[in-house]
């Protein structure tokens, strides 16, 4: 009995890229554009259920070239973040799967900006928690190789906005704030147990 627990229980190695466009929170003035975003993931899927991960979620866009810009009109908007995760996802269990994920981790949202540094001078920001909130499915269209789709919501914490003065009213600088990403991503997989 315990053996056949242990067979049930064993887990099956998953591998997983995936690519897509990230588009930053529309909360926020200093929106930035859409970016590219990659992502990659390694884990161990128990009693055909439950997978946990490790992934490395990377938006490798541009800097912002002066953050210190007076009369900035025109720049190139930039988005620029990188983030690990530890991911727990539940998923069914049949060649087409639907499943929801949610990660937690450390993040660093390098460079977020518009072209208009004047009115929105660009973020940055240091290494903090970050966090994944994700859902989607995946067909295994044969023996083990898995392609899939997911929409997932990300948001990195510990962000900078400097000091800067629109008009005649100075803006404090500020270290605190979060900014948050919905992410659309295709995948292609591999499960050691198909």
């Amino acid at each position: 009995m315990i053996g056949l627990i242990l067979l049930l229980a064993a887990p099956a190695l998953e591998l997983e890229a995936s690519g897509g466009v990230a588009f930053p929170s529309p909360s926020h003035p200093a929106q930035g554009p859409k970016a590219a975003a990659l992502q990659i993931r390694a884990g161990l899927d128990f009693l055909d259920h439950l997978t946990v991960s490790g992934a490395l979620l990377g938006v490798p866009g541009s800097d912002a070239r002066n953050s210190q810009c007076g009369l900035c009109f025109g720049q190139s908007p930039t988005f620029k973040a990188i983030s690990g995760f530890g991911i727990v996802r539940l998923h069914t269990d049949a060649d087409l799967q639907a499943f929801a994920e949610l990660g937690v981790g450390v993040g660093h949202l390098v460079s977020l900006s518009d072209e208009n540094y004047f009115e929105n001078p660009p973020l940055s920001g240091r290494a903090g928690p970050a966090f994944l909130l994700g859902g989607g499915g995946r067909w295994f269209v044969s023996q083990g190789l898995a392609l899939g789709a997911q929409v997932a919501w990300t948001m990195w914490t510990n962000v900078v906005r400097p000091e800067f003065v629109p008009g005649a009213t100075p803006m404090s600088a500020r270290d605190d704030l979060k900014v948050s990403a919905v992410l659309l991503l295709l995948s292609v997989g591999w499960s050691s147990a198909r």
